[in-house]
């Protein structure tokens, strides 16, 4: 566990999950792949927070290492639990998981992706996206990033001087620069997300499958879209 600003703190794994730490209590961004629960606990542990103070989970996207354990703690806490809308019905079982846009460029990998575990469905009570969003907790909004997933969505929290939780809409490198990230190419859609995503005001930035960035975060993003778009 480390904790990134005051009250955010990230729970490791080969998909990160972050647990926002506030007066109403918690909210998780992301679950992790299937039966990450315990890890999850273990950090809320280690902030003298339990379970039962969860009030809300955000899921970035419908990929089951993001959503994989969300039924599992939505039954625990009852917690509310927040998606786009789009994303929303393979988040309950109604549709396939979107593939990585990486398959593409390599189709003959996707029959092998879809023997992956799934993760148990889970029903969506609040659908948001930009200007859609009032059901949140308080301090965090939404900014849509589709690309990865067709209803992939960011969350910013009001805290910080902003913290972006990006989801896998892009990476960080070890020298801090911004990357679409293997499992991601470029497409018109996607790269409007990266441009969306330098246009919001933040500080720090906290990614699915990289370490954070901790301070002038946009400033990388618009270092990027400025060399690369």
């Amino acid at each position: 566990m480390e904790s990134i600003v005051a009250g955010v703190h990230e729970v490791s794994g080969y998909s990160r999950s972050f647990i926002i730490d506030g007066d109403d209590g918690v909210t998780l961004v992301d679950t992790g792949l299937p039966k990450r629960d315990g890890a999850i606990v273990n950090v809320l542990a280690s902030i003298g927070r339990s379970l039962e103070d969860v009030r809300a989970i955000a899921i970035t996207h419908a990929h089951v290492d993001h959503f994989g354990t969300a039924a599992v703690l939505k039954q625990k806490t009852d917690a509310p639990l927040f998606s786009s809308a789009v994303d929303a019905a393979a988040i309950r079982g109604d549709e396939a998981t979107p593939h990585p846009l990486f398959l593409d460029r390599l189709p003959f990998l996707k029959p092998v992706f879809r023997l992956m575990p799934g993760a148990d469905p889970v029903e969506v009570d609040h659908m948001v996206g930009e200007g859609a969003d009032d059901a949140l907790p308080e301090g965090l909004s939404v900014i849509d990033t589709p690309g990865h997933t067709p209803g992939h969505v960011s969350f910013l929290l009001d805290r910080a001087g902003g913290v972006l939780f990006v989801g896998d809409a892009a990476v960080a490198t070890k020298r801090g620069e911004i990357k679409r990230g293997f499992m991601n190419r470029s497409t018109p859609t996607f790269d409007a997300s990266l441009r969306q995503i330098a246009e919001v005001e933040f500080d720090v930035a906290m990614f699915g499958h990289s370490s954070p960035l901790k301070s002038s975060a946009v400033g990388a993003f618009r270092r990027f879209v400025e060399t690369s778009l």
